[in-house]
């Protein structure tokens, strides 16, 4: 809503409401003192629309959940709108690699977009290392959970020579 529409709303509910409290907020300096400290905007160069975010590749993305237990390890990563096919997995010591893409649900002129579509990939570092033939993967209801045993969950003592 632009300052306009704005003003003719508060106009509007004018009408039907009395009291301090409207001609205070129709005070043209504490009115915009308001917006800029609620909202971070100035009336006065309000802007008609707002541009969509756009996709880049982001390194925060997908969110990741990590649990450890006495013998395994579980990963759990937000994938909604991804299908396996398009996800690649991979690992190396302690680093795990997410990378993949998605397509477009529907495709038109974004008026809003806060769910993260297109390519990502993201490195999550394990709490332990393992090898990729020991990971098991499975994405149900767009959470990506992976799971494997742990090699150290025992403490092994260390003779000295």
């Amino acid at each position: 809503m632009d300052f306009e529409q704005l003003k003719q709303w508060m106009e509007f509910a004018q009408k039907y409401q009395s009291g301090d409290f409207w001609s205070s907020m129709m005070n043209q300096s504490s009115f915009g003192q308001f917006m800029n400290d609620t909202m971070g905007a100035d009336p006065s160069t309000s802007e008609k629309t707002v541009p969509p975010q756009q996709n880049t590749q982001n390194t925060t993305f997908p969110n990741v959940d990590i649990y450890m237990t006495d013998t395994e390890v579980t990963v759990i990563a937000e994938l909604a709108g991804y299908e396996k096919e398009n996800i690649h997995i991979s690992v190396s010591g302690n680093k795990l690699l997410l990378k993949g893409t998605s397509t477009p649900v529907i495709f038109g002129h974004i008026v809003q977009q806060e769910r993260y579509e297109g390519q990502f990939q993201r490195i999550v570092e394990l709490p332990e290392p393992t090898y990729s033939n020991q990971i098991k993967a499975k994405l149900h209801n767009g959470l990506l959970t992976l799971s494997y045993k742990r090699k150290y969950f025992q403490e092994e003592r260390v003779s000295i020579d």
